[in-house]
């Protein structure tokens, strides 16, 4: 399967991952904790397949890990957000579109190495 995406061109690779990372920030399809492949594929116009390769290829992770990497970004960048701040760490992981706490705190953990109390305290001292 990879072989066949190895011959996009520099500037076709370059064109979807703008695609990608468009439709992923911009409508924010991270928050819905049961994005896949396939609803990416479809808003993006690119197969799945394609996308998969890219996204291997370019940022070194699988589907998933980039998309729990847009949600803990995400996290962080609103963690002192009047609407996430006073919330559960439960509630806060649903909005950032985690299943659950315990999927939020193993992505933080694989990614960051350190748990989101160690966040939400930093956050309180800032």
């Amino acid at each position: 399967m990879g072989s066949m995406f190895r011959k996009l061109t520099k500037v076709e690779k370059e064109e979807c991952l703008v695609r990608i990372e468009f439709y992923t920030n911009s409508k924010k399809l991270f928050l819905n904790k049961d994005l896949c492949l396939a609803q990416l594929s479809e808003e993006t116009g690119i197969t799945g397949h394609k996308i998969s390769y890219l996204i291997n290829s370019e940022f070194g992770v699988n589907f998933n890990d980039y998309v729990n990497l847009k949600r803990i970004q995400y996290l962080l960048e609103n963690i002192n957000d009047p609407i996430l701040k006073n919330l559960s760490i439960e509630k806060m992981s649903l909005i950032c579109g985690f299943g659950c706490r315990a999927s939020c705190f193993r992505a933080l953990r694989k990614h960051k190495g350190k748990s989101l109390k160690h966040f939400i305290i930093g956050s309180h001292l800032s």
